[in-house]
């Protein structure tokens, strides 16, 4: 009987920058196009389970019923679920350090994560003493102008 040589297994650093496009498909299009156009979060209900889905999602992974037409509008305040202090810096992201959070809005049964902004970071030890589950949060929209139909149309903030 032959005995298989253990393979050795590497770990290779590189670095990928590769810009692409992608469709979002008709149900983010129709979420991003809101933000862009209304300021408005919108998000569908599944009519089986009532589960609000933020993002929105085009049917429901726990009844696999479709959610074409379920949209609801999401009221723009909510809870802090989670977060995370960056401090490295990741292509495309803020110039750290930044917090990134996972919020409720509006009722919503599923967290989105999403830039949580108007901290003072220069002492992130306070940030992170200071900062609770289930604080309140609101979300704030880019001035019209500025809206691109992206989920980066809009921050979340403490609400004070």
């Amino acid at each position: 009987m032959t005995q298989e040589k253990e393979v050795e297994l590497l770990t290779v650093q590189d670095k990928w920058e590769i810009p692409y496009a992608y469709s979002a498909g008709e149900t983010v299009s129709k979420f991003l196009v809101e933000l862009r156009d209304n300021a408005r979060i919108l998000a569908t209900k599944c009519p089986k389970c009532q589960q609000i889905l933020l993002p929105p999602r085009s049917f429901c992974a726990t009844c696999f019923v479709s959610l074409k037409d379920q949209w609801v509008e999401i009221e723009p305040v909510g809870e802090l679920v989670t977060y995370s202090i960056c401090t490295e810096a990741i292509p495309g992201a803020p110039k750290p350090p930044y917090v990134v959070a996972f919020v409720t809005l509006g009722g919503s049964s599923t967290p989105m994560a999403q830039f949580l902004e108007g901290l003072d970071l220069s002492d992130i030890d306070k940030v992170a003493k200071e900062l609770k589950v289930c604080m309140p949060v609101k979300a704030v929209f880019k001035d019209k102008a500025e809206r691109k139909g992206s989920i980066l149309d809009f921050h979340i903030e403490l609400v004070k």
